[in-house]
């Protein structure tokens, strides 16, 4: 039987994003949890936020210590900042920025090759992503797509288990972040014996704490038969210790409630109740969606670009009533189209003229024809048909705007003109945001004309959430940025 071996990583502080308190405390409970296993010969802990450089350096010298030994199993857990990026997704440290993107993050497929390296039987990833990044309007799976490629091209067996798919947010509790709580809790029913990852992957989907905020994302390649541990007396003893059972101390008025042994039982009413208040929390009347929205067009237009973008562009926001000065919107009214989440907006259709061929059947008159070839001919002639296509969508309800567009004028001759587009549709709970840059082609001094070569990328967030709404709108910029500024890089730099 070979070598097992774990690696954590949790990442609280960062310098330029916001931060994330519980992931501190996410791995404090993850390392309790795999030293009290007694299951992994040597465990790797990366704590108190580490910056880029000494993180992928701890990793690779770890790894690179057991280079030659036999393998049977490599976990990996990390709870932190983390974004899609291209066809890959980043693991971002405390001193993450997106002008040094590379510099300051570790790509899924970098990790992969440094995990490939030690041949193992079986890869487990586990993935606590707080506030993870966007996804391409192009497919609401290209999270899944990632992690499919990664377990099929590089391991043996694997189990990936991430906290949210698509670009949903890991929600963190005043305790431990949603995703890592319930991990820890599905050992808890299995004292005594041995839990699978298949077990532990069924108690996150059925937990109803994780289903409210988010959809985790499992990419399998095993047998279901793999054990995670036996979670033996101590074990247990210490998920009592660390995971305690909230006792109610107020309940509503109305029903009885049934107490049993001093804890407080909720009567099905008061259950009923306290679910439609606590959804409640996070739907908006409409005063403050528009003070929501307006939160939104304050993002955009305070946002603080980098020190060079600024030196070598011109920036100008400017807030538009209707969708004439975007383009594709045809691609965000298919998206709304196939999602069900009640937006305040609307698909609209155009007529779009087509080619088609009409049969035409014929009399035959000669009695000549009409023996050898039967009484009638059929002809197919062209004929113009119209049809119904989405061309884009609409609001159907008020709000400040429908859109804004950041024009990048260059201070330079040499450099390429830019706009970044931000849009959005939103219902009495939710707030998704499209953003997207493109580049102007140069048709004379004065005559620019908009290119369309960009995917629309999406990031949604509570509509309630004004300090979710500014970290969207800042994760989307930065995004667009840095994807400028390595185009930039690749041209002129060395």
């Amino acid at each position: 039987m070979g070598k097992k071996l774990a690696m954590l990583i949790g990442v609280s502080d960062y310098e330029n994003e916001a931060s994330l308190e519980p992931c501190s405390r996410d791995l404090d409970l993850m390392s309790s949890i795999i030293n009290l296993t007694e299951k992994y010969d040597d465990c790797l802990i990366l704590n108190n936020s580490p910056n880029s450089s000494s993180a992928k350096s701890d990793l690779s010298s770890f790894i690179r210590k057991y280079n030659d030994d036999n393998i049977e199993e490599v976990f990996f857990y990390y709870t932190g900042h983390g974004t899609r990026y291209g066809d890959d997704f980043l693991y971002l440290f405390s001193d993450f920025s997106s002008t040094k993107v590379e510099q300051t993050s570790l790509r899924n497929s970098e990790l992969d090759s440094m995990l490939k390296s030690l041949k193992p039987n079986l890869a487990v990833k586990i993935v606590d992503a707080c506030q993870s990044g966007t996804e391409y309007i192009k497919s609401n799976n290209d999270l899944q797509v990632v992690f499919e490629k990664s377990s099929t091209n590089n391991f043996k067996k694997t189990y990936f288990l991430f906290s949210s798919s698509n670009t949903q947010s890991s929600i963190a509790l005043p305790d431990y972040s949603v995703f890592t709580k319930s991990f820890a809790r599905s050992l808890q029913s299995f004292n005594g014996k041995d839990i699978r990852f298949r077990d532990i992957m069924a108690y996150i989907s059925d937990d109803n704490a994780v289903q409210k905020y988010q959809t985790p994302l499992f990419v399998q390649q095993a047998d279901n038969t793999e054990v995670f541990c036996n979670v033996s007396d101590l074990l247990s003893e210490k998920l009592e210790e660390l995971l305690p059972v909230v006792q109610l101390t107020a309940l509503p008025q109305g029903e009885e409630s049934v107490v049993e042994g001093g804890k407080a039982e909720l009567s099905e009413g008061e259950k009923l109740i306290m679910a439609i208040r606590d959804k409640a929390k996070d739907y908006c009347n409409e005063e403050e969606c528009m003070q929501s929205l307006s939160k939104l067009f304050k993002a955009v237009q305070n946002f603080e670009w980098s020190v060079i973008f600024n030196e070598l562009y011109n920036v100008e926001v400017v807030v538009e009533s209707d969708y004439n000065n975007l383009n594709n919107t045809e691609s965000i009214a298919n998206w709304i189209k196939s999602n069900n989440d009640n937006y305040f907006a609307r698909v609209t259709y155009k007529d779009e003229k087509y080619q088609d061929k009409e049969k035409v059947v014929y009399e035959n008159k000669s009695l000549h024809i009409a023996a050898f070839s039967g009484e009638k001919r059929i002809e197919y002639r062209p004929v113009t048909r119209y049809r119904k296509v989405i061309d884009g969508f609409v609001l159907t309800t008020p709000s400040p705007g429908t859109a804004l567009v950041v024009s990048l004028t260059p201070t330079e001759e040499n450099l390429p003109w830019y706009q970044v587009f931000v849009t959005f549709v939103f219902s009495k709970s939710k707030l998704t945001v499209f953003c997207k840059y493109e580049r102007l082609k140069e048709m004379s001094w004065n005559n620019r004309e908009l290119g369309n070569s960009q995917e629309w990328q999406i990031a949604h967030c509570k509509l309630c959430d004004h300090d979710e709404i500014q970290n969207v709108i800042s994760s989307l910029l930065k995004q667009a940025e840095s994807s400028i500024v390595n185009v930039l890089t690749k041209r002129f730099g060395e």
